[in-house]
């Protein structure tokens, strides 16, 4: 069985805010990633939030810090689901 190839970009130029910008939205699939390169400011915003206590925007001033407090809502979100699944 023959495996198929992955296509190859030949061409094209990915920069750097393009790359991170895609690493954010795939690690964090539940937010709409947006960068403001004029402000230099990165947005998170949530497509349904779950509670009043999880934020449903977030600006930073780095993707470094916006995957940074998205990682502590991911968190929040699992805590939130495991007590609310257990207390029920």
């Amino acid at each position: 069985m023959a495996l198929s190839k992955t296509p190859v970009l030949t061409g094209t130029v990915i920069s750097r805010e393009q790359r991170q910008l895609a690493a954010l939205e795939q690690t964090f699939p539940g937010w709409r990633i947006t960068h403001d390169a004029l402000l230099d400011q990165w947005t998170a915003i949530r497509h349904a939030p779950l509670t009043r206590q999880e934020e449903n925007e977030i600006n930073r001033s780095s993707p470094e810090a916006l995957a940074s407090a998205l990682a502590v809502q991911v968190e929040l979100a699992h805590r939130l689901r495991a007590r609310h699944h257990f207390t029920s």
